[in-house]
């Protein structure tokens, strides 16, 4: 039972290398952007400037790449209770992404959920949690957790219609954050694990209708239809 287990999670990673996505790739990208963005919106605000002071050794530690120093220094601000909201959201989350980085699957998993329950409406922090959850239950291959937070990822955060009159007209609704055709592929290849051909097949159709333009995804959905 342990060697089919072992081969089976073997050919699930080669899937996903084959159909190349990672996902850490969108975490790296999304929390680049919350380190900068959110940190500067929290520092307009004195309490949150004071609360985002807390996480500056931690930060410091991330930036020069010193993780384990880090990983200490953001569980230690987590476990005070001196850091609350946003501050806390960000701790956590950056926290998750350092387990998740190191295999620590089980560990991640409740920091992303702790920031995600702490970032309130900040939906670049929100979503960058929300994505983490998925990313674990696709390495612990529970395909359905990770479809249903990809299925609200996209529906939260994906505002575009794909209407090419509006795009040209510049009236097309932006999407509140950045990687929502990146959610798109991962649900097209969850689905496919799953073995709902159907809804794999459609999220594929529509990536390419609506993000056409993107031609990393674009084409990507292109070759997967392309091999049904």
């Amino acid at each position: 039972m342990a060697n089919e287990s072992n081969q089976s999670n073997s050919e699930i990673k080669e899937f996903f290398v084959q159909h190349g996505t990672k996902v850490l790739v969108a975490l790296v990208i999304i929390l680049a952007v919350v380190a900068g963005v959110v940190q500067y919106r929290d520092s307009q605000k004195a309490a949150a400037a004071e609360q985002a002071e807390l996480l500056g050794k931690g930060m410091t530690f991330l930036y020069t790449n010193d993780k384990d120093a880090a990983l200490a220094e953001f569980e230690a601000q987590i476990n005070s209770g001196k850091i609350s909201g946003l501050a806390l959201a960000k701790a956590a989350l950056f926290a998750g992404n350092i387990k998740f980085e190191k295999g620590d699957f089980d560990g991640a998993a409740p920091l992303f959920q702790k920031s995600l329950d702490n970032a309130g409406s900040v939906a670049l922090v929100r979503s960058a949690a929300m994505h983490g959850l998925a990313s674990v239950n696709i390495e612990k291959g529970d395909y359905t957790a990770a479809a249903g937070l990809l299925e609200k990822y996209v529906s939260e955060f994906g505002k575009r219609t794909g209407d090419k009159e509006d795009r040209f007209q510049k009236e097309e609704p932006v999407d509140q954050v950045p990687m929502v055709a990146d959610a798109m592929w991962k649900l097209v290849l969850v689905y496919q694990q799953q073995g709902a051909a159907d809804k794999a097949k459609n999220t594929a159709e529509r990536i390419v209708e609506v993000y056409g333009d993107s031609q990393l995804y674009a084409d990507k959905a292109k070759k997967f239809l392309a091999s049904l």
